[in-house]
């Protein structure tokens, strides 16, 4: 399950809802100030793994276990805008650029990237990976999770690449910081905030202590601080000294995905679990 607020902080998409059922291929769009909700009527033909909104937009994108991403209006929520056959695979992760129409994928093998006013592909990086997320501002490098390594991919020049190395399983979710110059990461086991271009490695690593971390995400409020999903838990993390405050039953099963919004507006963190649920937090 995943969900992302639109940069307005006025509406939230999830995918995955209801996974062992239809509407786990449907996306479920929230209306944050009428507290109205609408499934999708069209579906995938497999569940959504990842859903992210488009900066400064009502566009979102999905995508599935089928090999497709589909490209949706939130205030037009009914039938996708688009739909992009790109993989052979399961599509794992997506992410919209911060500035130009473009848009990247993965699969296990592949990494495409393409443009969206043209609907065609104008770049393929083979290097699949379970998450990949364009550097905030700039969008100029593009991080991708491969089991338990994080590669920087420079899109400008394909010969520089920066390799995070520390984690010992699979990473489940990771985020830069508003700067663009940090990351985080976590795996059940730990949490870790990765310096990417001055350091090049982990600056702080904190274990999960038996809470399976699943998603992470820096606040939107205070940078200083991650906001930790995991199993019957959502925390709050101080970088600097690991300080932590549980924010109490987040959810009967495990958290899978976290968004934050910068906005203005009532709310400023959702959280997707696994027992179909999708919660707002101050």
């Amino acid at each position: 399950m995943s969900c992302d607020f639109s940069s307005d902080g006025k509406i939230i998409a999830s995918g995955g809802i209801g996974a062992s059922d239809e509407n786990g291929a449907k996306p479920f769009i929230c209306y944050v100030e009428s507290r109205a909700s609408v499934t999708a009527l069209e579906s995938d033909l497999d569940i959504i793994l990842e859903v992210r909104f488009q900066p400064k937009s009502t566009r979102f994108a999905t995508t599935s276990r089928d090999g497709t991403v589909k490209l949706w209006d939130a205030k037009k929520p009914e039938r996708a805008l688009f739909n992009y056959v790109v993989h052979n695979g399961k599509v794992r992760s997506l992410d919209f650029h911060p500035t130009e129409e473009i848009i990247c994928s993965s699969d296990s093998n592949v990494i495409k990237v393409w443009d969206l006013k043209q609907h065609a592909t104008i770049k393929e990086l083979q290097a699949g990976g379970s998450l990949v997320r364009f550097q905030p501002g700039s969008g100029r490098h593009l991080a991708v999770a491969n089991q338990n390594v994080i590669t920087i991919h420079d899109l400008k020049d394909p010969n520089v690449r920066i390799n995070l190395q520390g984690h010992t399983k699979d990473i489940y979710s990771m985020c830069w910081d508003v700067t663009g110059k940090m990351i985080a990461s976590v795996t059940e086991d730990d949490v870790r905030v990765w310096s990417v271009f001055m350091v090049k490695q982990c600056m702080y690593k904190y274990p999960s202590n038996g809470n399976r971390f699943q998603s992470v995400i820096f606040h939107p409020r205070y940078p200083g601080v991650l906001v930790i999903g995991g199993f019957q838990c959502l925390e709050w993390l101080i970088i600097e000294n690991g300080q932590r405050f549980n924010k109490g039953s987040a959810s009967d099963i495990s958290i899978t995905g976290l968004a934050a919004s910068t906005a203005q507006s009532e709310f400023h963190i959702a959280s997707a679990s696994t027992d179909s649920m999708v919660k707002l937090w101050k």
